[in-house]
């Protein structure tokens, strides 16, 4: 593993507060996300393109459908040949963003929203009403994972907001059925939050 270069301060702490120490993690990360990490500015971008140069890397390529985000998104957003993945990784985002359309788009009119141990609402507008009223402004979402297997599917990851509070979140759907544009029937969310 090869330690990040001299990128300075802000920069480094930018990467290290998305987990992100070595060079490696770097190379799976791409250019255009980075360069919206406060901190991460047009130098340290230089700087850090250069590094991976010299180890043989470079910095991943972004799906276009991304790039109209404002804030960074990392992690497990490759979806190739498996359409429930990207359904669930851009029911993520537009959760996170208040994608109105999307949502509507894409989940039952029954939809059901379980948040053991807190609530459960019933009805796609009911969670769309939720997901507008609690919108905070986003620094960072890191999909962790994605599994998609036959009606269910599952995801875990962090979203940082600009304040910094993490909120790691780990969610498990079912679709309507097992088509690969099944819309979402259900989702469970287990969520922690720390300032």
């Amino acid at each position: 593993m090869t330690h990040l270069p001299k990128i300075g301060q802000p920069a480094t702490n930018a990467l290290n507060n998305i987990n992100v120490t070595t060079l490696e993690q770097v190379s799976k990360l791409d250019e255009h996300n980075l360069s919206k990490l406060h901190g991460l500015g047009p130098k340290a971008i230089s700087i850090l393109k250069k590094s991976l140069e010299d180890e043989g890397l470079s910095f991943s390529k972004l799906d276009d459908d991304l790039r109209h985000l404002k804030f960074t998104v990392l992690g497990d957003l490759k979806c190739d040949n498996a359409p429930k993945r990207r359904i669930v990784r851009d029911f993520v985002i537009a959760s996170t963003i208040g994608d109105e359309k999307y949502l509507s788009n894409w989940l039952t009119d029954d939809f059901v929203w379980n948040v053991p141990g807190e609530f459960e609402l019933n009805g796609k507008e009911a969670f769309i009403d939720e997901v507008k009223e609690h919108l905070q402004k986003v620094s960072s979402l890191e999909i962790k994972s994605m599994l998609t297997h036959g009606k269910e599917a599952s995801t875990h990851g962090t979203i940082i907001s600009h304040s910094g509070e993490e909120i790691h979140f780990a969610e498990m759907y079912e679709f309507e059925n097992h088509k690969k544009d099944a819309k979402i029937k259900k989702a469970t969310s287990y969520i922690v939050m720390r300032p």
